[in-house]
């Protein structure tokens, strides 16, 4: 069995995910700007409007990210930006794939809410944990090490 051993303090992790959410709302109000302008000024069907919207949230997400929620501006930017491109055209397609299965199943709701609510699903579920381990991956995080193993003891 591997457990993670995280010499990372729970304040500095809270904040992070305090500023992955500040990222996001950013994100979330460009997306959910362009999908308005869309759906209700152009009159372009909401499952075609999802696609400008999520790609103008996707830049907002790599720059904020990069450079305010994991301050990963020391990394390779071409590197960061390959991985964020290679996981945003997954996570594209699950949160429009998402959206398009709770807009057939919740209809009730105005489709305004079923995107946000699919954004949100997606990124706690597949994007977050993406950006943090993978893409923006702080040099400070240990590696897994085996719970059998003995622990190195501090030696001053």
């Amino acid at each position: 069995m591997v457990a993670r051993v995280s010499s990372e303090p729970l304040l500095e992790r809270a904040l992070r995910f305090g500023r992955a959410l500040i990222v996001g709302s950013g994100a979330t109000l460009t997306d959910f700007s362009i999908f308005m302008t869309c759906v209700r000024a152009i009159d372009i069907a909401p499952a075609t409007a999802r696609v400008p919207a999520l790609l103008a949230g996707a830049c907002v997400q790599f720059l904020g990210n990069r450079t305010f929620t994991f301050r990963a501006r020391a990394g390779s930017l071409s590197r960061q930006a390959l991985l964020f491109l290679t996981f945003e055209a997954l996570g594209f397609a699950l949160n429009w794939t998402t959206f398009r299965v709770l807009l057939d199943r919740i209809t009730f709701l105005p489709p305004e809410l079923v995107t946000l609510l699919a954004s949100f699903l997606v990124f706690v579920g597949f994007s977050y944990p993406i950006r943090r381990r993978i893409i923006f991956k702080l040099p400070s995080d240990a590696p897994p090490v085996a719970l059998n193993e003995p622990q190195e003891r501090f030696r001053p």
